[in-house]
């Protein structure tokens, strides 16, 4: 596939161009760089972010709408724990991706970091009747990494994907939606006071 083609289907070219990213010309010519005083589009608020908004490892909790915890365990133990306790209630997994192990297979490292997707589509449904756009957060994700030695989870705060979205009608379903990732993520059980 021609430079050109694929850059035209990851939506890269622009008018004008972006600094840094390659610009089609008029007349079909193999693109170029863009100069780095090209007119840009306007960046949307999600766009804004930069190099120096970027929270390093010690500031995940500057990061909007995510929740992180740190773990005792280690990221293998932490996961599992997380995948039994999925797995005995009404929540459905759906995967696991092992982003360490992809890494690896092609060559790279990456501490082990672990995603499990799961979901309720008796809790999401009414969510997505509320807002549709929240379907692309949907189903709920756990993250869980090693930092430097330290393992931690991590998962959307559902009272953040509400704002996003503009559910404002589910108030009950998000705090039990809450508690139960909140549960998971700690392992705290719903009988402990």
């Amino acid at each position: 596939m021609e430079r050109r083609t694929l850059v035209r289907l990851l939506g890269a070219v622009t008018v004008g161009g972006v600094a840094g990213c390659a610009t089609q010309t008029d007349n079909g010519d193999q693109p170029s760089p863009s100069p780095t005083n090209a007119p840009t589009a306007t960046p949307t608020e999600t766009q804004m972010a930069t190099e120096t908004d970027t929270p390093t490892s010690e500031d995940e909790s500057a990061i909007t709408g995510l929740v992180t915890v740190p773990s005792e365990d280690s990221v293998e133990a932490t996961a599992e724990r997380i995948r039994n306790d999925i797995e005995n209630s009404p929540l459905t997994l759906m995967t696991v991706v092992d982003h360490a192990a992809n890494a690896a297979s092609v060559d790279e490292e990456l501490p082990p970091t672990k995603l499990l997707i799961f979901g309720n589509p008796t809790v999401g449904t009414p969510l997505m009747q509320a807002a549709r756009s929240v379907a692309i957060d949907l189903p709920q994700k756990m993250l869980v990494w090693d930092d430097g030695g330290q393992s931690k989870v991590a998962y959307n705060d559902p009272e953040y994907l509400a704002q996003r979205h503009g559910i404002e009608t589910q108030t009950q379903r998000l705090k039990q939606i809450s508690s139960v990732l909140n549960q998971l993520a700690t392992g705290a059980s719903q009988d402990q006071e």
